[in-house]
């Protein structure tokens, strides 16, 4: 009787540990050379009490230092809690979470948006978030930097596309045009399914 007590206990106590740490995730902090464990609604709770470009370089550092960036044969789009559960992902990936995380923190989607661009490091194309400031300047969150930079100072980026959950512009003759979603590919996948999905990967 007590072996068998003590077999569902320890069932138990596997599966709680299992859920816990299923609701978690880690990031190496680099300030404090430490590791940090904690839940998506902690991270979001702390975001809250930023403001500006103190909120814009946490939510940065953070995701940068809870996954790795790692080239994936197919181009799968991951969110903030499939990034950090397998620890791996895109450039796309990262921007996806930073987009997630500062929404769920009340940033203003009308704030935030994706730029697809080319630059000399990676083979298809590069993605980043994208922040716009009161003055209407675009600040640029990368996953292969902690410094957040204005566009205008990303001379390494030449620009594809740029989109959110509502709309999409080409970079055409020096200048984004609209475009239709439905009109433009990354990855394989046509834009407009891409877009639907974005607070849902």
């Amino acid at each position: 009787m007590h072996k068998r007590l003590a077999a569902v206990l320890m069932t138990c106590c596997l599966t709680a540990s299992f859920t816990v740490s299923a609701k978690t995730f880690t990031w190496w902090d680099d300030t404090a050379e430490t590791a940090v464990t904690q839940s998506r609604a902690e991270l979001v709770q702390q975001v809250r009490q930023l403001q500006g470009l103190s909120q814009l370089q946490y939510v940065n550092r953070v995701i940068n230092n809870a996954a790795r960036q790692q080239e994936e044969d197919t181009d799968l789009w991951k969110g903030f809690d499939r990034l950090t559960r397998e620890g791996y992902g895109d450039c796309e990936d990262f921007a996806i979470a930073k987009y997630q995380i500062l929404r769920d923190a009340g940033v203003a989607v009308q704030r935030l948006d994706f730029l697809a661009a080319r630059d000399a490091l990676t083979p298809t194309y590069h993605a980043v978030l994208r922040y716009q400031t009161d003055d209407g300047r675009y600040l640029i969150l990368d996953n292969l930097t902690m410094l957040i930079l204005p566009q205008t100072q990303r001379s390494d980026l030449t620009p594809i596309v740029t989109f959110d959950e509502y709309r999409s512009a080409l970079w055409k003759n020096e200048r984004f045009v609209p475009i239709a979603p439905s009109q433009v590919r990354l990855g394989g996948k046509l834009l407009s399914e891409r877009m639907a999905n974005l607070m849902h990967y």
